[in-house]
């Protein structure tokens, strides 16, 4: 193990040590290959000085002629692979032994239902991390548990930003992971409907909420879990369902379920939508997701979300493509864009926005 300045970094290079940021947050774990998108997250991070792992330096190999993308590079990667292939057992699993565990009389295990998700971020060893890998699980259309689980990756993640106790993380998983257990009781030709649903239909869909809590109330399981499920439609300016709470009356499990459900609904396909930009829901979220959620948990979402885009390859409305190199912590929704030699501030070019991540 060697102490290196990052300005030596060698692509090929792997990490001896866990990375962090000044104020703990994980930047890289130990065992990261560092690759272009790597060292450039170091350097966004402000991170100077790495340990490296002296014997694992790889002898030089002879530069493609074209550079794939980062986004391509993950998912031909087998870290990708075998995160998306323990997700997609785990989705068909879920559907299982919430069907069970929710409409049966016998005790539910909330310990043994989450496992396997919480198992989910012992197994991803990869350094693009959880969050770049659920970004690039987008292309596909998501059913009702593959949803369920990005639900409960997203809230586990931001739970860890907002340093919540290990308990306190186990239970906001928890509830992420069976947030839409109503739905199980909405017929499925509402929710696989592909066309518009009508106002009579939108008003079947919206029961789930006040369902799934039916199927939990008698259940020993935490208060909060219960809470989750039947308010992370709730709104913080009194604008959601199914009581058009305001404020403190939502519960705090509640308010951090809503920012992860709405973030992962928009941005993964759906038999209704196409998947939307992040930078389109960050947008949105930066316009008025201070008068609709918790400060405290739309703040800390946004903050980090757009961090994790750093050296991701995007797609311009001018059809130019190009690489975030920089964050504007002031405008998320408009980094710095390097296309070819050139840079764009997007937050100067307003004309200009990021229609895709590729």
């Amino acid at each position: 193990m060697k102490l290196i300045p990052v300005e030596e970094i060698q692509q090929g290079m792997v990490l001896a040590q866990n990375v962090y940021t000044l104020d703990d947050q994980l930047v890289l774990p130990k065992g990261t290959s560092l690759d272009s998108k790597a060292i450039r997250r170091l350097h966004n991070y402000n991170i100077f000085n790495v340990f490296i792992n002296e014997d694992d330096v790889p002898a030089e190999k002879p530069k493609s002629s074209k550079k794939e993308s980062f986004s391509t590079q993950l998912k031909e990667s087998k870290e990708f692979k075998k995160f998306k292939k323990a997700l997609e057992n785990d989705a068909k699993n879920l559907e299982t032994n919430l069907k069970e565990a929710f409409t049966s009389d016998e005790a539910i295990k909330t310990q043994s239902l989450v496992a396997p998700v919480l198992m989910l971020f012992d197994q991803n060893d990869t350094g693009a991390g959880i969050m770049d890998i659920i970004h690039n699980l987008r292309g596909y259309d998501d059913a009702i548990y593959m949803h369920s689980i990005s639900v409960a990756l997203i809230s586990n993640m931001i739970a860890r930003w907002m340093r919540k106790s290990e308990e306190e993380i186990k239970i906001i998983t928890t509830a992420g992971l069976v947030h839409d257990i109503g739905k199980i009781i909405i017929p499925q030709s509402i929710l696989n409907k592909t066309s518009p649903l009508t106002p009579k239909e939108n008003e079947i869909l919206k029961t789930h909420t006040q369902l799934g809590y039916q199927l939990l109330k008698d259940k020993d399981i935490d208060f909060h879990i219960k809470n989750a499920v039947l308010m992370h439609h709730e709104r913080y300016d009194g604008s959601g369902y199914p009581f058009g709470l305001k404020g403190e009356k939502i519960d705090s499990v509640a308010k951090i379920i809503a920012v992860a459900d709405i973030y992962d609904d928009l941005t993964s396909k759906r038999a209704n939508h196409a998947p939307v930009s992040p930078f389109k829901v960050i947008e949105a979220f930066e316009a008025d997701g201070l008068v609709k959620y918790d400060a405290d948990v739309i703040l800390t979402f946004l903050n980090h979300i757009a961090n994790t885009f750093l050296a991701n390859k995007v797609r311009l409305s001018n059809n130019l493509e190009g690489e975030i190199v920089y964050i504007n912590p002031d405008h998320l929704a408009r980094p710095t864009v390097k296309c070819d030699d050139s840079f764009i501030d997007l937050s100067r070019t307003k004309d200009i926005y990021i229609t895709e991540i590729i």
